[in-house]
């Protein structure tokens, strides 16, 4: 029996309506929970709410700027396409 070399299939990434939609609302999303998050930071008094509100913030805003980053790679690939 002789092996047969079979290739991955790769697909095309479009970028949709539906995929811009669903990622602008997201970043919106994760924006606004973050700045939430700072608020809250700045208002709490005790060292533990603080340390977990800027924890909370920091990672919030590292999604938010994921989806930052997914949002101008489908603006390019629409930007490309045409």
């Amino acid at each position: 029996m002789a092996k047969t070399s079979k290739k991955p299939v790769v697909k095309k990434v479009r970028a949709t309506k539906r995929k811009f939609r669903l990622v602008a609302k997201n970043l919106i999303l994760f924006i606004i929970l973050s700045l939430l998050s700072f608020l809250l930071y700045n208002v709490s008094s005790d060292q533990m709410y603080r340390d977990f509100f800027s924890l909370l913030t920091w990672i919030l805003g590292f999604i938010a700027v994921a989806f930052f980053i997914v949002l101008l790679i489908l603006f390019f690939l629409k930007v490309l396409k045409k």
